[in-house]
């Protein structure tokens, strides 16, 4: 019914649009280690306070029975340990790969995400979507950074114990783990630190130096709790069991230990007691793939599930039949049109190697958003065409009906919003379909053309496909022949690594509100992932806020790429949607870590009740 009605609207519009016009016309590593938590974007007249757990309070001790005339019996001893089983429906279980070299992403997050992996480093309980700092209650408990930047040496804690019986993780497993992830032929998500990690060596059995080939102000991303970590993983198994025994073998040092683990399928997980870090409260995790939307929220409804995620739109619903509560994960991200094949960097920003052209740069008749940057002609046509494509989304109507008004309109690809001081008016992207037909027959297209648009059916907490599907019929009100392509995303994910991805395509950008960090933005020359573009601006700026350590000018540099990226429009903003999920009220405490990602997890700290 919402596309339908989304449908109504975008053909009146183009009605609008011939009776007036005559029938013309990316991440990074985000939070910074030692800045305090950036505040989230305050909600506007058309959104919903969520609510979030609260913290932690202590049940208070019960009164001891007074005596009584007549004996009494003995009251049982109050359980020890973790209770009760958890569980939880995803979209996807993603592979059962366990050593980094073989985790894409998003395989990649379910591991830490789930307890069953850890990285090096652990932050402060922040509740979402707040960061917490870093601490130094992780497996490393302490670290000096080189006064020449050359490295890092981190004390390793005593007493972390790998799960199957393999003993005490020791520095040499941690470099192992580092080295192992960063490989030739590495898939791992978060390849691209090896653009930045010379090497991993032990000291001694407690001490590790994380050598740079170059230095980055954002080194810990790479060992956060979820969002980049690489987990740590036992040498000794690896050497015992060989590779590809290993691979399939999961020795960790998290609270929740592997049962079962069988992709598209379902996650047991065991909790380990007690844990070096935190002890769980509940003894079982299981974890099932429901793909379907409806099934689901049917699931949840029933009490079969007790943490799940939904699409806005059946938010309200769900808590209103089982009395349960919405639970903010990871931070607002920007949901936005990626026009990919945009490849215009020539040169390796590091080696200085020619990389150009890339095999997905094809600014042909076929591909009317691609820029040749030798051609500055075609650079102009291809950018009226992004603006015009831009300018034809409702992102208020996407809003309201696709996201039930939990969502709100984006304009900024930086993160900025319209709540900030620094946010320039000339920013906001108006929607205007007359404007855009006038804006594609300058270009050169006034009857319009074909567009093949990637929504990644799988991978809900990054892509609306409903956003997607209602952005598709406002293009084609304006005249745009679409096609809808639905590969999985780990299918498609090698084109983006290979520079091959030359389809217009949705992605997000992590963090919103999180302005003075950092932004490669995906578009980096690099062994790792990639957004489908290669922007020299982007890479320059950058580059420039790596090496700056003042918050205030980080920020200014955010607000010259800004300029630079409604300029350009390699990225359409579309809304900003927070990753909400609904929690029955069987689960009493959740305490999720929040980072960029909105991948549920830390079970460690539920608490079940009747």
């Amino acid at each position: 019914m919402r596309l339908n009605a989304l449908l109504v609207l975008a053909l009146s519009g183009a009605l609008a649009v011939a009776l007036a016009c005559g029938g013309g016309d990316e991440p990074t590593p985000t939070a910074a280690a030692k800045a305090q938590p950036t505040s989230p974007p305050q909600p506007t007249a058309t959104q919903i306070v969520i609510p979030t757990v609260a913290p932690l309070v202590p049940t208070a001790t019960p009164e001891p029975a007074k005596p009584t005339p007549a004996p009494t019996a003995t009251p049982p001893p109050a359980p020890v340990g973790p209770m009760g089983t958890l569980n939880v429906a995803i979209p996807l279980i993603t592979p059962a790969n366990f050593l980094a070299s073989k985790i894409p992403w998003p395989g990649n997050l379910n591991l830490v995400a789930f307890g069953v992996g850890e990285g090096l480093l652990q932050t402060d309980y922040a509740a979402p979507p707040l960061i917490g700092p870093l601490n130094k209650n992780g497996i490393a408990s302490d670290w000096t950074v080189a006064t020449d930047l050359s490295k890092i040496t981190f004390k390793i804690r005593k007493g972390v114990k790998f799960h199957r019986g393999y003993g005490e993780l020791t520095a040499q497993d941690v470099a192992f783990s580092f080295n192992e992830a960063i490989k030739p032929g590495s898939t791992w998500a978060r390849v691209e630190m090896g653009d930045f990690l010379a090497q991993a060596e032990a000291v001694d059995a407690e001490t590790l130096d994380y050598k740079f080939k170059k230095w980055s102000g954002t080194w810990y991303g790479w060992m956060y709790p979820v969002t980049g970590a690489a987990p740590m993983v036992s040498k000794k198994a690896h050497d015992e069991l060989g590779f590809d025994k290993a691979v399939l073998t999961p020795v960790f040092t998290g609270p929740f230990e592997v049962v079962e683990w069988k992709a598209n399928d379902k996650v047991d997980l065991k909790a380990v007691a007690p844990h070096w870090r935190a002890t769980p409260k509940v003894e079982r995790v299981k974890i099932v793939e429901i793909p379907e939307v409806s099934a689901r929220l049917a699931a949840f409804k029933t009490g079969e599930v007790a943490i799940t995620q939904l699409p806005n739109k059946f938010l309200k619903d769900a808590v209103t039949t089982t009395k349960g509560r919405i639970q903010m994960i990871g931070q607002p991200a920007s949901k936005h049109v990626a026009f990919a094949g945009n490849y215009w960097m020539k040169q390796h920003h590091d080696t200085g190697e020619n990389i150009f052209p890339r095999p997905g740069l094809k600014p042909d008749a076929a591909h009317p958003w691609i820029g040749d940057p030798d051609n500055a002609d075609r650079m102009e046509s291809a950018r009226l065409v992004r603006q015009a494509m831009a300018m034809a989304i409702d992102r208020d109507l996407i809003n309201k009906e696709t996201q039930d008004g939990f969502a709100s309109a984006s304009h900024t690809w930086y993160g900025f919003v319209p709540q900030m001081k620094e946010f320039k008016k000339e920013w906001m992207i108006p929607y205007d379909p007359a404007q855009a037909k006038q804006m594609l027959a300058k270009a050169g297209y006034p009857n319009g053309f074909k567009v093949p648009f990637y929504l990644p059916p799988d991978v809900p907490a990054v892509v609306s496909v409903e956003v997607g599907e209602a952005i598709a019929l406002m293009w084609k009100a304006i005249g745009l022949d679409v096609t809808i392509e639905n590969t999985a995303y780990q299918a498609r994910r090698p084109t983006m690594v290979s520079r091959s991805i030359d389809v217009v395509w949705m992605w997000q950008r992590d963090a919103v509100g999180q302005v003075d960090i950092a932004q490669s933005q995906g578009t980096i020359p690099s062994a790792g992932w990639n957004r489908g573009m290669e922007i020299p601006w982007v890479v320059d700026l950058w580059k420039k806020a790596e090496k700056e350590n003042d918050p205030a000018k980080r920020v200014s540099i955010s607000i010259e790429g800004e300029d630079l990226s409604r300029h350009w429009m390699v990225v359409a903003p579309v809304v900003d949607i927070s990753n909400l999920w609904v929690v029955g009220p069987q689960v009493k405490e959740w305490r999720p870590y929040t980072e960029t990602a909105g991948y549920a997890g830390t079970f460690e700290t539920v608490v079940l009740g009747k």
